[in-house]
């Protein structure tokens, strides 16, 4: 605790006022940590206290143990309820989580949902610090259990009022005189050529000299990024359908009969071998064919 409030406020002074200690106090007590971990934390200049390539590699560890305890006072003080801790990427999270929390909502559960990459999910969940992960297609360390939740083939989308909109048919060519944002993935499945990355293949798809500059290819890492642009400003979206389901929905985009490499995203919830008797968790799995059906487009 003290070492994270050092850290954010950037002095021993400021951290003594948050936590209501003297500073040669919080002096100590840092001196004793870099003492115990045999490495320097911080640098102290004019300009306030730094942390060093040690202490800023320590800082996420710290703050995963203070949120680990924070837990376990909550689950000691709330001892009717299981805690269910889950995370997923930001784009699946926007899917997921409002279905899985209704799903679960009648039952006695704590519910936490966070969000990670599919890399810090799987780092959390050897950690310890959630009980399962949404990833999307991931090789998994032999300590995890994982199915299959869901596969997502790469759609095109683009807002009701768009040109292309009211189209019976269309082939790339077609979208030369639009602005086009592709989901960047290297996770699509199958594999496109050898050393070759499926979000490239799917943007050279649109490539063409007839293509100006005021009508660009963008290549956009969160696909619901991608959606937005497709919702005000113009854009055809080049995503996974789980990102566009929603929009979808809503009326807030319309699917183009646009003809795509075979290409799809696999949707994993993934969770330790060891946790398999987690009330939480099986109530997860117990729901998850009706969570997955609300998140699918109607």
């Amino acid at each position: 605790m003290v070492f994270d409030a050092v850290a954010r406020t950037g002095s021993f002074g400021g951290a003594a006022v948050e936590l209501q200690l003297s500073q040669p106090s919080v002096s100590t007590r840092m001196s004793g940590l870099e003492r115990r971990l045999q490495a320097r934390l911080f640098t102290r200049g004019a300009r306030g206290t730094t942390l060093t390539p040690a202490g800023t590699r320590f800082l996420g560890y710290a703050r995963r143990c203070l949120e680990l305890l924070d837990e376990a006072r909550l689950t000691v003080r709330r001892q009717d309820l299981s805690r269910l801790t889950l995370t997923a990427p930001a784009s699946l999270a926007t899917t997921l989580f409002r279905p899985i929390l209704k799903a679960l909502a009648e039952h006695p559960l704590d519910v936490r949902c966070r969000v990670a990459t599919s890399d810090e999910a799987i780092t959390l969940l050897l950690d310890g610090a959630v009980d399962a992960a949404f990833v999307v297609h991931r090789v998994l360390p032999a300590s995890l259990q994982s199915r299959l939740v869901a596969r997502s083939p790469f759609v095109a989308v683009c807002g009701p009022d768009h040109p292309l909109a009211e189209r019976d048919g269309l082939s790339p060519e077609d979208l030369i005189a639009t602005k086009v944002a592709v989901h960047y993935t290297v996770h699509a499945l199958p594999r496109p050529a050898a050393g070759s990355d499926p979000a490239d293949e799917l943007a050279n798809l649109f490539a063409h000299p007839e293509r100006d500059r005021h009508h660009p290819v963008q290549l956009v890492g969160a696909p619901d990024v991608a959606v937005e642009l497709a919702v005000d400003a113009d854009y055809v979206a080049v995503v996974p359908l789980y990102a566009a389901s929603q929009a979808l929905n809503a009326g807030r985009v319309r699917l183009l009969p646009l003809t795509l490499p075979n290409w799809q995203l696999e949707i994993w919830l993934a969770h330790r071998a060891d946790s398999e008797d987690h009330a939480g968790l099986q109530r997860l799995l117990h729901e998850l064919p009706a969570v997955t059906a609300a998140a699918a487009p109607a």
